[in-house]
Formats: structure tokens, C-alpha cells, sequence
């Protein structure tokens, strides 16, 4: 496991980094000596990097990954709020696209930004199935109607909304997937935490908020979720890895309309305790 690595002609011996480790592994500089994890602790590191993000004189390194460093200057981070707030006001849904395939360039670009998708304990244990064939997706989306056609006339929640559904596939539409040329899907091991998929959602989510930005749009895959989980076929057709389990999944592609308004949303509710 890696440890930290010092520039002592930068360090100061503020003890940042000592104080801001979430593990309570480094061991705070003293007037003869620099911070450093003794060796017994280097398996207790997290990853997190935050020794190295908060260090004000940027004096050390956390050695992992070294050549992905990144500096930045701060100006080149910041969004103004009503910027940000106009930027995710407006990003919708998209069910209508064009019928170009977005270049696999761009999906990696947006999945990039996803990777930085916090996740329990800094696990890091999302991983990614972009179906970027436009008939792979075509398949899926039968899948899940296959699906439906199994739920129908049962005690299902959504078994008298399935049939206009099933009606509009066999009239040559795509009720599922909307025509999106593409679907992505974050997935997570299988363990004893199988039902908790919020590292899982929280990564999509940023799939999600960063695509309008390249030009894509997104949309929740709500009913393939659903047939994945009780429906075999599907989950086989995706042939995850072994031991790794679908947290959730979007279409997505190069929205056919422009957004030209945002629509309105119900009041702020908010409970205040002081």
C-alpha cells in the first residue's frame, strides 16, 4: 500500500495533512522530522488522497497513481453559482435522439468525470458496460418487453401499464430505450451488500450531470432496471463480469430537440432546526 511522499524543501510541518486524514495514520511532522505512515498503518490508507488535496504548500504526494496528478489553478474551478444553477435547472430527461452514435472519444470523456464519483470508505469499486451497438441496445429493450409480457395479467404493480406498452413495441416502437443508440451501466460486486446501490447511483448520477455538457442527453432506464432484477434472460444478455451486479443504467445519445425553458418545480420545502 502506498505512502506519502514528502518534498521537505516545501514542507512546513502545518500538520495538515495529519489532521485532515480520515484514518488518523499519518503521523504528525515534529521539529526534527516530516509528516509520515509508519509502515504497520499503510494498509489502513483509504486512497483518499485528502493529505494531498488539502496540503496548502502542495509539499507531498500520496504515492498512488502519481502521474495522474493533477494541479489546477483555482479560478479554472470555479462556476458561479447562477451558472451551476442554470446548468442543472435545465437538464432534462431525453427521450427523443438523434440517430448518429456518439464516439466512443466522448463517452469516455463523460465517464472520466463519473469516475470522480464519491463512493462508501473511497471503495472505488464501480465499474462500467457501455452498450454502444444501436442493435445491442434494440435487444435489450425486446428483453425487457419479454419481461413485461411475463408480468402481465399477474398481481405486479405494473401489470395493467404493461399492455400499451407491449402494443407500442409490436407497432415497430421502442417504449423502452426511446431509440437511444446507447445505454451505460454502473455496476458493483456482489457480496453482502447487494441491496445497497448507492455507490452505483451516485456514480450514474454524474454520468448523468456531465453529459449535457459534451451535447448528450440521458434518461433513466427505469424498466430495464426492474426486469434485471427478476428477469434472468436480461441479466444474462448483459454478461456482467462474475460476482458484479447492476446498480442502475441510463440511454443515452444526442438529444434530437433543444431545451429553450426550464419548467417550474414545486416550492422548496425546507425544516430548519437551530
Amino acid at each position: 500500500m502506498p505512502n506519502i511522499i514528502v518534498n521537505t524543501e516545501l514542507c512546513n510541518r502545518c500538520n495538515t495533512c495529519a489532521s485532515i486524514c480520515l484514518m488518523h495514520i499519518i503521523k504528525p511532522a515534529q521539529e526534527e522530522s516530516y509528516p509520515s505512515i509508519d509502515s504497520r498503518n499503510e494498509n489502513n490508507c483509504l486512497l483518499c488522497g485528502h493529505c494531498e488535496a488539502f496540503c496548502p504548500q502542495q509539499a507531498l504526494v500520496l504515492d498512488y497513481l502519481t502521474e495522474e496528478k493533477q494541479l489546477y489553478q483555482e479560478e479554472e474551478s470555479i462556476i458561479a453559482p447562477h451558472h451551476l444553477a442554470l446548468y442543472m435547472q435545465k437538464r432534462r430527461s431525453i427521450r427523443y435522439f438523434k440517430p448518429e452514435s456518439v464516439a466512443k472519444e466522448t463517452i469516455t470523456g463523460i465517464l472520466e468525470i463519473a469516475r470522480y464519483a464519491p463512493t462508501g470508505g473511497n471503495s472505488q469499486t464501480v465499474q462500467w458496460l457501455v452498450i454502444h451497438d444501436p442493435k445491442e441496445v434494440r435487444r435489450i429493450s425486446g428483453l425487457t418487453v419479454e419481461w413485461m409480457r411475463s408480468i402481465k395479467d399477474t398481481p405486479h404493480p405494473l401489470a395493467n401499464y404493461v399492455p400499451n406498452i407491449i402494443k407500442d413495441w409490436e407497432n415497430g416502437l421502442d417504449p423502452i430505450c426511446r431509440n437511444a443508440p446507447h445505454l451505460v451501466f454502473a455496476h458493483i460486486p456482489t457480496g453482502d451488500f447487494i441491496d445497497d446501490r448507492t455507490d452505483a447511483i451516485i456514480a450514474i448520477t454524474h454520468f448523468d450531470i456531465a453529459a449535457p455538457a459534451f451535447g448528450v442527453g440521458a434518461c433513466w432506464a427505469g424498466f430495464i432496471q426492474m426486469a434485471i432484477d427478476s428477469y434472468e434472460p436480461l441479466m444474462a444478455a448483459l454478461d456482467l463480469p462474475p460476482k458484479r451486479s447492476v446498480g442502475f443504467g441510463l440511454f443515452f445519445g444526442y438529444p434530437e430537440l433543444e431545451t429553450k425553458a426550464i419548467p417550474r418545480r414545486n416550492p422548496l420545502e425546507v425544516v430548519w432546526r437551530t
